[in-house]
């Protein structure tokens, strides 16, 4: 059944990667590669938006990476090898996300891969990565249909068929039972929709409308005019910082003031940043909290800012979470390290980080609950129940 799944991903995929593979290795579905790994230093590869609409998202995930590395090499490495980041800007597209994941695959100094951002790119690489036999960790891309599509392919992230329901359940336990939804045309926006409709519906609420945009539109008058002339009770985002910051800032200036609730995609600073005062009381889902009084937390937000100037987002703390992960799997290979050894090594993960305990269950997903947070004087806090 498997096998029959990553082949239909592959097709789904064809588009978007047939003028990458085309010119890569050769490598058929399920040629994993043995190679151990060789020298003095475990090369992991990053494919991510690290500029365009998403960029923040990646820049995150880059700088939460390098932080891990960091603190993993000066304390010796792992196993006396040090840890070395190789970046590829996918700028969000899948084709540039397919491209970067066959340029790692087809070098086998790569021993993993952490990437994409976005559920349609990290789609795009899954046949890819399979092929060759690649581990690849995310901390977002959260389709459902990610799920079991590669024995290579590890989540560490935030998943639409659990968030969509907690954003819903956030808003019923408030008594907000009519609500619109804005949701960007993409694999991330259409799932997470459907995922917060099915629970919102199937609880005696209601969505009034779905309202549908491109990730890169700029002016939502359209859609606000809609949703206002509904009087919903709440307003659902299931977008991105770069759009939600906007859509919540326009929403405000066209006198919409009901609750406004959004998924882990708004979960970073360039929100707050883009909608400004507007911002102040929407709730997001995330995995972590800066203000969290736990030792390791604050461990990070100090190391993140003196290093950065900001506070690490979810995507940041998952990451360098991710990377402490890698290591752990890549000491417990031992001198018998591959891609093969390590990815065996990783369904064994149980690492307690800064974001919670990380086990992966049988599909490689990381199962866990979320949190329900509120922006109070500029920044992420516990909500009020």
């Amino acid at each position: 059944m498997k096998k029959i799944r990553i082949l239909a991903l592959a097709l789904a995929a064809t588009m978007v990667t047939a003028s990458v593979t085309g010119c890569g290795s050769g490598s058929s579905l399920g040629s994993a590669s043995t190679a151990a790994v060789s020298g003095g230093t475990i090369k992991i590869g990053l494919v991510a938006p690290l500029s365009g609409d998403s960029g923040v998202m990646g820049e995150s995930q880059q700088h939460g990476y390098e932080l891990a590395i960091n603190e993993i090499n000066a304390a010796g490495g792992v196993n006396g090898k040090k840890l070395e980041l190789t970046t590829y800007d996918d700028q969000g597209d899948p084709q540039k996300a397919a491209s970067g994941a066959q340029k790692f695959a087809d070098d086998e100094s790569i021993l993993a891969i952490g990437g994409s951002c976005n559920s349609s790119a990290t789609l795009a690489m899954a046949p890819i990565i399979d092929a060759a036999g690649l581990p690849d960790l995310v901390v977002s891309s959260s389709s459902p249909a990610l799920t079991g599509c590669s024995d290579y392919f590890f989540r560490m992230a935030v998943q639409d068929n659990a968030v969509g329901p907690q954003m819903a359940q956030a808003l019923l336990d408030r008594g907000k039972k009519n609500i619109v939804v804005f949701y960007p045309n993409n694999d991330y926006g259409t799932g997470l929709n459907t995922n917060l409709k099915n629970y919102m519906e199937q609880k005696g609420g209601k969505v009034l409308n779905s309202l549908t945009y491109l990730a890169t539109d700029q002016d939502f008058t359209a859609q606000i005019t809609t949703a206002k002339s509904l009087n919903p009770d709440a307003i659902a985002l299931c977008g991105t910082p770069a759009d939600s910051g906007l859509i919540i800032k326009q929403l405000k200036q066209n006198g919409v003031n009901v609750p406004i609730i959004g998924g882990t995609g708004l979960y970073n600073s360039k929100t707050v940043e883009i909608a400004g005062d507007s911002c102040e009381g929407i709730y997001v889902i995330g995995v972590y909290v800066a203000n969290n009084p736990d030792q390791k937390v604050q461990d990070l937000v100090k190391k993140f800012q003196e290093k950065y100037g900001s506070v690490p987002d979810g995507f940041a703390a998952l990451a360098y979470d991710q990377m402490y992960v890698i290591a752990e799997a890549a000491k417990k290979a031992g001198d018998k390290l591959s891609r093969d050894t390590l990815k065996d090594a990783l369904k064994e993960t149980n690492y307690n980080g800064v974001t919670g305990t990380v086990k992966f269950d049988s599909n490689n997903d990381w199962v866990r609950d979320y949190l329900t947070l509120a922006v109070k004087g500029g920044n992420f806090v516990m909500a009020d129940k």
